[in-house]
């Protein structure tokens, strides 16, 4: 017969009494974007539409709108970003060190291969 676990069992009965005393409205996590920020993100979307359609000249918004607009999330998910796509010269300085990288990874490279290659062929000669 197995071995019985009986700190195993006794930490899932400790969490299925956790699980039952929790109110099903109080949850440990909450995913998603607060109904406010969605809502204002919407209209923003909306507006932008209708202004590009030609439709409602450009109103000012209010200034809870403005704020939530000029300070989006720091990782934003949403499909409709635009963002632009900058030169690979914009990024030169930002990505300087990669070449120095790079040319130390292919040194290494190069000189285990090397070895390998010399090994190959002196190995045979010292077997025999």
């Amino acid at each position: 017969m197995p071995r019985v676990n009986r700190d195993l069992q006794r930490r899932m009965a400790a969490r299925r009494e956790r699980e039952r005393r929790r109110p099903s409205g109080d949850r440990r996590y909450r995913f998603g974007t607060p109904e406010a920020a969605v809502e204002a993100d919407e209209m923003v979307v909306d507006r932008d539409e209708e202004i590009e359609a030609g439709e409602a000249p450009p109103t000012p918004l209010a200034p809870a709108r403005q704020a939530a607009v000029a300070t989006p999330p720091a990782q934003s998910s949403r499909a409709g970003t635009n963002t632009t796509a900058r030169p690979f010269s914009a990024y030169k300085d930002e990505y300087a060190y990669v070449y120095g990288d790079l040319r130390r990874i292919v040194v290494v490279i190069g000189s285990l291969l090397l070895i390998l290659i010399v090994l190959y062929f002196v190995l045979p000669l010292l077997i025999h």
